[in-house]
């Protein structure tokens, strides 16, 4: 049922372009609101965060327990479908990267800076003082958002609706809603570490993901070197692991001023230090995103039939 949930879903989506017509998140800011306003709960450490996501999975975890039990198992597809298209990625990842990247082809630095500004959200926090002086950093640092961002929005996603069903789907949304949500500068620190918690084997998983459909060796050598690092963030390993798939160092230049992109049309090949460089990484990253769900659900696939 896992399977045949999943491949709807991704219909669904190419159909819709995201899960947004299921994606309200109102219900939930509403109960973290009212768990905020507990004295009992400001007073014991953690217990938003544990209340907040917890809770409406248990009573997920009964929902699905009594249709198994009581109707049949065949009904939980009418269950894992739309709790799967809730915890989906917010937003039309493949619009807004190809309107970051119209941006920056015609130039539009105000444009392409708010449009990374607007795919980072809550993501990375320490990182939204930072000043951008060069089209080269801007496309690094939206590559580094992309690459975090079309994992959070799919594979993540997949990764724990595969392992606990639509429990886990739905606790790992709850959790990054929890994140980017959090009111109090404590409950967004627990939010932080927690979800770094349930990202640490899937962003592992990415890594290899993209080693065996871009540059084996260099994806590879990263992901290996990476692999049990507990202090790097789920953002900077996956920026690592798809610089390595794409073939690149880790880190490029980052010299080249804004300018018009129309007055270097004559100039040769840009090499690493340039911005259309930094740029054709970000096209290319593209494909991996794709090439890297048809191998999970041909995975899921096989598991399926074996099982």
């Amino acid at each position: 049922m896992i399977f045949i949930s999943l491949l709807v879903v991704l219909m669904l989506v190419q159909w819709w372009g995201s899960g947004a017509p299921l994606q309200h998140d109102r219900w939930f800011l509403n109960w973290l609101d009212w768990l905020q306003s507990r004295r009992f709960v400001r007073a014991i450490s953690g217990a938003h965060l544990l209340l907040g996501i917890l809770l409406p999975c248990a009573v997920l975890a009964l929902l699905v327990a009594f249709v198994a039990d009581f109707l049949s198992p065949n009904w939980l597809f009418f269950v894992y479908v739309p709790v799967l298209l809730y915890s989906l990625g917010r937003g039309d990842f493949s619009a807004e990267v190809n309107a970051y990247i119209s941006a920056s082809e015609r130039g539009d630095n105000v444009m392409a800076t708010r449009l990374s500004d607007n795919m980072r959200g809550g993501a990375e926090l320490a990182a939204e003082e930072q000043q951008l002086e060069s089209w080269t950093e801007l496309h690094e640092q939206t590559l580094r958002i992309i690459s975090y961002r079309g994992f959070e929005r799919m594979f993540a996603v997949l990764f724990w609706f595969f392992i606990l069903g639509a429990v886990g789907a739905l606790m790992y949304r709850l959790s990054v809603i929890y994140r980017e949500r959090a009111s109090v500068e404590t409950d967004q620190k627990l939010g932080i570490k927690w979800l770094w918690l349930l990202e640490w084997p899937v962003v592992r998983l990415m890594g290899l993901t993209w080693a065996m459909v871009g540059n084996f060796e260099s994806c590879y050598r990263c992901w290996q070197n990476r692999l049990l690092d507990i202090k790097r963030s789920s953002m900077a390993f996956l920026d690592s692991s798809l610089r390595g798939a794409l073939g690149v160092d880790d880190q490029i230049g980052a010299d080249a001023e804004f300018s018009d992109p129309a007055t270097k049309q004559h100039e040769p090949a840009a090499s690493q230090n340039e911005p259309g460089y930094s740029l054709s990484l970000i096209k290319a990253a593209v494909p991996l995103f794709s090439r890297s769900l048809l191998l999970w659900v041909c995975f899921i696939a096989l598991v399926t039939l074996l099982v």
